[in-house]
């Protein structure tokens, strides 16, 4: 889950703490509405996922490694 607790945009990364994306696609599906993201898992991993949210924003991922 990513909460952007501010009345303004936000944007950062956000590491995620599973090597085992190394090699594999991740999707990235948004259980509050109809966002579907498709990344790099190497890339993922690397940078950390990159967020921009709307004032007041948030995302609840599901994660799935392809």
């Amino acid at each position: 889950m990513a909460v952007n607790d501010a009345g303004n945009q936000s944007q950062c990364y956000v590491r995620l703490p599973f090597a085992d994306l190394e090699g594999h696609s991740v999707q990235l599906k948004d259980l509050m509405g109809a966002a579907t993201y498709d990344r790099d898992g190497a890339d993922v991993l690397a940078r950390g996922l990159f967020l921009d949210l709307p004032p007041w924003g948030y995302h609840v991922f599901e994660l799935t490694a392809l």
